[in-house]
């Protein structure tokens, strides 16, 4: 839809993908107008395609996407985890998460991102308060107590827009977080993960692992066909060097051997492979303005927590907004977005921490059998074990609205 050359909006939202398109559908029934802006538009239109790679879901973001009226366009093709099994190859000790223990139908699902992609996309565009612009480029951003100023190139050239609430939700290289001049740290752990198909002989079960290895980590979820898996194996370069050699007769042979008794491999396709990096903004607010998603926070990705932390986020800013909305106040005050910062901030860093973990840790000498112990401790001490499965499953400490929402 082309931008007209002038624009009043309660929130403008830099960015249609996942996090972009959530955020719209929790203020949706606000009355607010709310503008939506993207540069990618066709590719996102016709995604379902193209990407048919999967992403995995925790139960807290299943029961926000329950609220927000999602999910029964993908209950048909997700593939419900029952099982999470942690272990290191040649040592004492693993945990095991279950979903009877933890008293949930499911402790995640996994859903094919393009179907999760268009069911967002199309609920957002189904609105009549939320407008999808096409645009080429944001040109400025300029923020104060009236809220955030914009400057926007589209093909019908030059717009501009006034908005109470600016949200940037536009990516791990985000445009928008350097024109409202918020510094990001990167760090480039020059690891890759190589994403494998695996085909097996046997059910899954339902059952993800995550397997540490002297040739590094290896996670695999289930998918919807019972008898296929996604491998995400995590390189360093020290160990990418030592394997370099493989073929893929080798590569499959240590695939069996590392999941015997667990998974009956059949083959393994290499479909893709990415470096990893994590970035981290310095702040996540500004004044009339936020960060959402990986514009905030693109994390190392080994523990399946990106678009869950980021929908987790969005719950929280939506709960924030709408007691500021009841109260009279303007969303874009920085004490309102001050509040959401703060709420936000324990959950983030308690999952950057376990990210860290788990990259980390399998690098370093003489650490194993520690680990081992660490594993073997968790599984036996249930409240510590109860509590890392609540946080990795989203629903521990305080609950935002749209998980204390019965579904």
């Amino acid at each position: 839809m082309t931008t007209p050359k002038t624009l009043q909006s309660s929130i403008v939202i830099a960015g249609a993908g996942l996090v972009g398109t959530s955020f719209a559908l929790c203020m949706k029934d606000l009355g607010l107008s709310i503008h939506i802006l993207e540069n990618h538009l066709p590719d996102i239109i016709t995604q379902s395609k193209q990407d048919s790679r999967p992403i995995s879901l925790s139960f807290g973001s299943v029961r926000i996407l329950m609220a927000l009226g999602i999910w029964k366009a993908l209950e048909n093709v997700a593939c419900p985890i029952l099982a999470v099994h942690v272990s290191e190859q040649g040592r004492f000790g693993s945990t095991r998460f279950s979903a009877t223990e933890q008293n949930v139908p499911a402790l995640g699902y996994v859903v094919p991102f393009a179907q999760l992609q268009s069911a967002l996309y199309h609920s957002a565009a189904a609105q009549s308060n939320i407008t999808i612009y096409s645009i080429q480029s944001i040109e400025s951003i300029d923020t104060d107590l009236t809220g955030a100023h914009l400057t926007i190139n589209s093909s019908a050239g030059v717009s501009e827009i006034h908005t109470d609430l600016f949200v940037a939700a536009d990516g791990t290289h985000s445009a928008c977080r350097d024109l409202l001049h918020i510094p990001h740290t990167e760090k480039n752990h020059d690891d890759t993960a190589h994403i494998y198909q695996l085909q097996l002989s046997k059910n899954h079960t339902h059952t993800a692992y995550e397997r540490f290895t002297a040739y590094g980590v290896l996670a695999v979820l289930p998918l919807h066909d019972d008898h296929r898996a996604q491998l995400v194996w995590t390189l360093t370069p020290r160990i990418e060097k030592k394997i370099i050699d493989w073929d893929d007769e080798r590569k499959l042979a240590f695939l069996q051997d590392v999941f015997e008794g667990r998974l009956s491999i059949v083959s393994a396709k290499k479909s893709a492979q990415f470096p990893l990096k994590t970035n981290i903004a310095e702040k996540q607010i500004a004044q009339s303005a936020v960060l959402l998603g990986n514009a905030a926070h693109t994390i190392y990705p080994v523990a399946a927590q990106g678009f869950n932390l980021g929908l987790h986020d969005v719950s929280i800013l939506s709960d924030v907004l709408i007691e500021a909305i009841n109260n009279n106040k303007n969303m874009g005050d920085l004490t309102t977005l001050k509040k959401y910062e703060t709420l936000a901030h324990d959950h983030q860093q308690t999952i950057f921490c376990i990210t860290d973990q788990l990259t980390a840790v399998f690098e370093l000498p003489l650490i194993g059998s520690l680990r081992g112990l660490g594993l073997l401790s968790v599984d036996l001490i249930h409240p510590l074990k109860n509590k890392l499965a609540k946080r990795t499953m989203g629903i521990a400490d305080k609950l935002p609205r749209l998980l204390r929402r019965k579904q």
